[in-house]
């Protein structure tokens, strides 16, 4: 078995594999960051459709000041829970926004611009449903915990079966110098 996995350890696939991990599981941290103007955030209902997909990972961008026709991001309240929007802006009625999502029919609650988080910038489709997967405790253990033992028990094995070859061949150079 110990051998099986050295040998794996070896192969081109190994390698795109850690690689993979290492890239996904730089982009997860990258994504769980909130920078002061830039924060990613996940589309999580079809009220964007069909310019914001279910899973879409947005970057919102904090502006100084909106335009109608913008899609941005905003706190508001639902059912006494603080929740995260993302509509479009409608128009701008005294200080407050007036935004609605484009499959709704029906404009949202006026929105107050302390409560913007900022203007969608970029989007990538279903790309959040990865991350919101990888974000529960199973999908941490799957995705995460799992390939890091995997991984780091074969880079063991590797540098374990490295230090017996090298004290083998010590072994041997001793052998050579006292026969001479």
């Amino acid at each position: 078995m110990i051998k099986k996995l050295l040998i794996f350890g070896e192969k081109k696939i190994y390698y795109i594999l850690l690689t993979s991990y290492l890239v996904i599981g730089t982009l997860v941290v990258i994504f769980s960051l909130n920078f002061d103007s830039f924060r990613f955030l996940i589309i999580k209902s079809n009220s964007m459709w069909p310019n914001l997909s279910v899973g879409s990972l947005i970057l919102v961008k904090k502006e100084d000041e909106y335009q109608p026709g913008d899609i941005i991001s905003f706190y508001t309240q639902n059912d006494g829970k603080e929740e995260i929007v993302t509509h479009r802006l409608i128009k701008i009625g005294g200080n407050v926004y007036i935004t609605r999502g484009d499959a709704n029919l029906a404009i949202d609650s006026y929105v107050k611009p302390r409560l913007v988080i900022g203007k969608v910038i970029f989007s990538l489709p279903y790309i959040g449903l990865a991350y919101l997967l990888v974000k529960n405790l199973f999908g941490v253990f799957v995705f995460i915990i799992f390939p890091a033992i995997f991984f780091i028990s074969i880079e063991a094995l590797k540098i374990n079966n490295l230090f017996i070859r090298t004290d083998s061949k010590i072994s041997q150079n001793k052998k050579d110098y006292s026969l001479k």
